[in-house]
Formats: structure tokens, C-alpha cells, sequence
């Protein structure tokens, strides 16, 4: 075996003996330890992840490895966390670098509280002060502006991981530890992983958009200069009040219901209420919202379209609840699909759909988001498609 490929040979093993120690501390996180594989990359000069691979460079990883197993160990972890954060497949909407450095803040706190509560034996020590990025030459994050871009392979990826993030949040609860036991500290960390993807509030605010309404702008209108205009002018102002500010609003909506006999009334306006929160928050609701609540079983069977706050207040207050039968999920597609082409929604971005997923689901990605939304954390989330979201209320 020429040098090469012995330092090739090394370099995987070496990952894989770092993946079966950490596997003793973090056994929920089997799922994740299979979604990386390993390739040896003598063209570059360290080591990083797209969400498929780990690549590395041999004489690099061996150096490393020789001089200190633990941070090879400690690395590995970091970026296996970083793919199930979903971390590489997210844009920055800030400086690229302060980007990377509250990522890897994120990540380390959770490994550090580990190491702290002494839950992680294969670590013993910090691996990042809080102002710095990563281990020089280590996960240098190069791949994950290249893997967000990506068309087909990113969403393929990222959807791999967002079914990994499911099944570990639904194994962790049934996985013994090392000692026999599955700690509380483990199962905390794990919550707060499944809550970061599947918050139902988190999901709805992202689809509020930008638009430009007619409004009174009185945060930048100075009233010094205004009463001068008056005082000294008579009826001359020398500064008009700005009629014109943009504020973020939620234009379309199809809320969806599951009837089919798991949804009480009481359940149902627990949902409203808390979704009718989130909206009225500042300035997510427009003065001329159009929001469709649809009750569907196996069939459509009520359809109400909200127009104002005080609308929903009054549907929300007197709902009722049709159906009892079984749950089809694809009439609600089928009837947005008709309203779209009646051009009676013409910007919508979100079908929110509250169920206990045990239904028919649509083959097909529609052209809008959507979410199924789940009152509690349950196996039925498995059937959801991997297009679409799973969201718990929390209710």
C-alpha cells in the first residue's frame, strides 16, 4: 500500500474510532453519526462537511490526531451539530463572519454544558473560547454557503437531516445510556433541538412580508419644524407628515383543520387562539387580511374567509365543528388550487394544516409552504412527506 493510501486508510479510521466514542456518551445521536461518511481531500488543508461528507486532508487529520485525539473527537461532534442545527444550509442575513461565530457559539454551549455535567466522557475540556470561531484549521465552514445554494443536492441534504432531526428527537426518549439510564440533561438538549425546528411561532412570523401601506409615519416626523412652519407661516407647514411607511404584514393564509374526530372544539379554539396571537403581534395582521379556515375530514366541509381581527375573534368564539369522518389531506390542496386559478388568492405563501397526521397525504410539493401542525410530539409526525414541515403548538 503506497503512503497515500495508507494515510487515506488512517485518516477513516481515525473518524470512525472518534464516532464510536462519541456514540458511547450520545447514543440518541445514532442516526446523525450514520448521515456522514468520510473522503480523504489532499486539495485542501484541513478538514469540513457539506452534510454528505467529512472531508479531510490525511496528513492533517494524523498530525492532529497525534497531538491531541480529543480535539479531533471534540470536532467531529461540532459539525455533526452543525448539520443537525441545519446551520450549513441556512443564508446569513448578516456578516458572514459574525454568522459563523454565533453558530459555533450555539454548538459549543450545548457540548460544553455536557462536559460540565460531566455527561461526556470522551471530552473533558473547552474547545472554544467565547470570542473565538472555530479551531483554526478545523471546520472552516468553507462548503456551507456552496451546499445552501444548491438546488436539488442542497434540498436533498437538508431534507435528509430534517428526517434524522425527527428521528432522533423521537428516539432519544427510549435510548439508554451508557450507565443504563437516559440522563435529563440529554433529553433537555434534544427538546431544545426539536423545539428550534419545529416552533410553530417561528414558522408562522417568517411569512410576513414586506409591503407598503398608507399609514401615518410618526416616527420620522419632526414636529419642531412643523410648528415653526405653522407659527411663523401661517398655514404653511415646512415639513408634511409622511404618509408612507413599509411594515411587515401577512397577506394570504389557508389555515386548515382536521376533523376527522382527534379535534374538540375546545382544541381547536386553544389553536386559533394561540395562532391569533402570534399575528396580532405589532404589525402582522393587515387591515384587509384574507385568511381562510377550512374544516375538512375525507371531504370539504365548512370553507370561512376572515377579513379583520374582528372577524376571527368572532369565528374563533363560535366555531363548530363539521365532519367525523376519515382524513383526507388532499381536498384542502385541491380547493387552493381552484381558488388560485379563480384568482381569488393570488399571493398565497402558507397552508397551515392542524392535525393528528394520520391521513392521505398529496404526492406532490405544492408551490406555496406547508406545515402540518401537531398539538404534541407523536410517531404519526413519520408519515408527514419530507416536502412539508411538522410544527408542535405546544398548546
Amino acid at each position: 500500500m503506497s503512503d497515500k493510501k495508507e494515510q487515506e486508510f488512517l485518516g477513516k479510521k481515525i473518524l470512525q474510532n472518534c464516532r464510536n466514542e462519541l456514540y458511547l456518551d450520545f447514543p440518541y445521536l445514532d442516526g446523525a453519526f450514520a448521515g456522514l461518511e468520510y473522503e480523504a481531500d489532499s486539495s485542501i488543508t484541513s478538514i469540513r462537511t457539506d452534510g454528505e461528507k467529512i472531508y479531510f486532508n490525511p496528513v492533517f487529520l494524523l498530525k492532529k490526531y497525534a497531538e491531541d485525539p480529543e480535539t479531533v473527537r471534540h470536532g467531529y461532534l461540532h459539525m455533526l451539530l452543525h448539520c443537525l442545527y441545519l446551520h450549513i444550509f441556512m443564508k446569513p442575513d448578516k456578516d458572514i463572519s459574525q454568522w459563523d461565530r454565533d453558530c459555533d457559539s450555539f454548538v459549543e454551549n450545548l457540548i460544553d454544558k455536557a462536559i460540565q455535567e460531566k455527561e461526556c466522557h470522551s471530552l473533558k475540556k473547552r474547545w472554544l473560547d467565547d470570542t473565538e470561531v472555530a479551531d483554526p484549521g478545523f471546520d472552516d465552514h468553507n462548503l456551507w454557503q456552496r451546499t445552501a445554494e444548491q438546488a436539488s443536492g442542497g434540498r436533498r441534504t437538508k431534507e435528509k437531516w430534517e428526517r434524522i432531526l425527527t428521528y432522533t428527537s423521537q428516539n432519544k426518549t427510549g435510548t439508554r445510556s451508557r450507565a443504563g439510564t437516559q440522563t435529563r440533561n440529554r433529553q433537555e438538549e434534544m427538546d431544545e433541538i426539536y423545539r428550534s425546528k419545529y416552533d410553530y411561532r417561528k414558522f408562522l412570523k417568517q411569512f410576513c412580508r414586506l409591503r407598503e401601506e398608507v399609514e401615518l409615519d410618526t416616527e420620522n416626523f419632526d414636529y419642531i419644524f412643523y410648528h415653526f412652519g405653522m407659527e411663523h407661516y401661517g398655514n404653511l407647514p415646512l415639513i408634511e407628515p409622511l404618509e408612507y411607511k413599509e411594515v411587515n404584514r401577512l397577506e394570504e393564509l389557508v389555515i386548515a383543520i382536521d376533523t376527522s374526530g382527534s379535534c374538540s372544539k375546545e382544541t381547536v379554539q386553544r389553536f386559533l387562539g394561540e395562532t391569533y396571537s402570534i399575528l396580532s403581534e405589532k404589525e402582522n395582521f393587515f387591515r384587509r387580511m384574507k385568511v381562510y379556515i377550512v374544516q375538512c375530514d375525507c371531504f370539504i366541509q365548512k370553507v370561512d374567509v376572515i377579513h379583520s381581527e374582528e372577524e376571527w375573534k368572532e369565528y374563533s368564539r363560535a366555531v363548530t365543528i363539521q365532519g367525523r369522518g376519515g382524513t383526507d389531506f388532499r381536498p384542502v390542496f385541491e380547493l387552493i388550487h381552484q381558488e388560485k386559478e379563480r384568482r381569488e388568492l393570488k399571493s398565497l405563501r402558507a397552508l397551515i394544516y392542524f392535525t393528528d397526521g394520520d391521513g392521505i397525504y398529496p404526492r406532490k410539493k405544492p408551490d406555496y409552504e406547508t406545515a402540518f401542525v401537531f398539538l404534541n410530539r407523536t410517531d404519526k409526525m413519520k408519515l408527514v412527506p419530507a416536502w412539508a414541515k411538522c410544527l408542535i403548538t405546544g398548546l
